[in-house]
């Protein structure tokens, strides 16, 4: 009987040991990557944004010039420069403005979204499926799609005649519905990745809230503005959250709907355009990577604000 134990004791050793060096081995392969392609690409991106660099001869240091070179661009843009010569305003003040057409709007429509799907009614799970559909769909090929929809005689325009008789704007060829047309395809792709965040987040909210709410005779209306509201107030910090983080930074849609050039007038240019070219095109990575930096000081910045502010949960 005591071999028996023994041979037990050992085997279960050997089994602990071969799932401890199992769960290290995925654990090494994920700190591999994330070290190489996350804290190693950082911190060489700093050290690159002091460098002039053309990726064949030796790097050159120059100092805080990357940065002169950004700067020297915003300040241009300011004073009312040429989109041409002031390329990396031309994308923050583009980008500005999509994050401020596409973060309230992707929010409020994943909200009532979720809120929809929530009700326990018939096919609801068909309609979680077709809400989250879009958020699985590979960005270019949506953006190829819409392309289509957003001709001058495209599907869209046709579905516009029946509310707006005569109104048939050329959204990809004129500068002032190019930026809003990446805008709606931005909004439609991401609103159902939210919509499900936001109805988890729905779903643990306790029932005896909303039964003891409609005793007192609370509407529909009340309950959803005075329980269902205040109690998602962590979820929709979140989504904004990381609704800003990836409007600042929206390239796909830009590159596939606007081209490299950002479209009529730089209308659809971004910051990640803007570095693209830098680091591919114009071949200066150095000034590319002062530009990465400076959008991570505006998302950083930005973020952190906006947590500091709405981020407390209410007791």
């Amino acid at each position: 009987m005591k071999k028996f134990f023994i041979f037990l004791h050992s085997y279960y050793d050997k089994a602990q040991t071969k799932e401890f060096i199992g769960g290290m081995l995925l654990i090494l392969g994920a700190a591999f990557f994330n070290l190489v392609f996350g804290y190693f690409s950082a911190i060489f991106a700093v050290y690159l944004s002091f460098m002039k660099w053309d990726y064949i001869g030796p790097m050159e240091f120059v100092g805080f010039k990357n940065y002169e070179i950004v700067l020297r661009d915003l300040y241009r843009g300011i004073i009312g420069a040429p989109y041409l010569l002031t390329p990396f305003f031309t994308g923050f003040k583009n980008i500005i403005i999509y994050t401020l057409m596409v973060v309230p709007a992707q929010t409020f429509l994943a909200l009532i979204l979720a809120a929809l799907a929530n009700q326990r009614i018939r096919g609801a799970q068909f309609y979680k499926l077709a809400y989250f559909l879009p958020g699985t769909t590979c960005p270019v090929i949506i953006s190829l799609i819409f392309i289509w929809l957003f001709m001058k005689k495209g599907f869209i325009n046709y579905m516009i005649q029946f509310f707006a008789p005569g109104f048939a704007p050329d959204w990809l060829n004129d500068r002032n519905y190019l930026l809003p047309a990446i805008a709606i395809v931005a909004i439609w792709g991401t609103s159902g990745h939210f919509t499900v965040s936001f109805l988890a987040a729905l779903q643990a909210i306790p029932r005896d809230l909303y039964e003891a709410a409609m005793l007192d005779g609370a509407g529909p209306i009340r309950r959803f503005i005075f329980i269902t509201i205040p109690l998602l107030r962590p979820m929709i910090v979140y989504v904004v959250v990381m609704g800003v983080i990836g409007a600042l930074q929206m390239f796909d849609l830009a590159w596939v709907m606007a081209g490299s050039s950002g479209g009529p007038g730089g209308s659809g240019y971004t910051i990640a355009l803007d570095i693209y070219n830098e680091a591919f095109t114009r071949l200066r990575p150095g000034v590319a990577a002062a530009k990465s930096l400076f959008l991570f000081t505006i998302i950083f910045i930005t973020t952190y604000l906006f947590q500091k502010r709405y981020g407390k949960v209410i007791r």
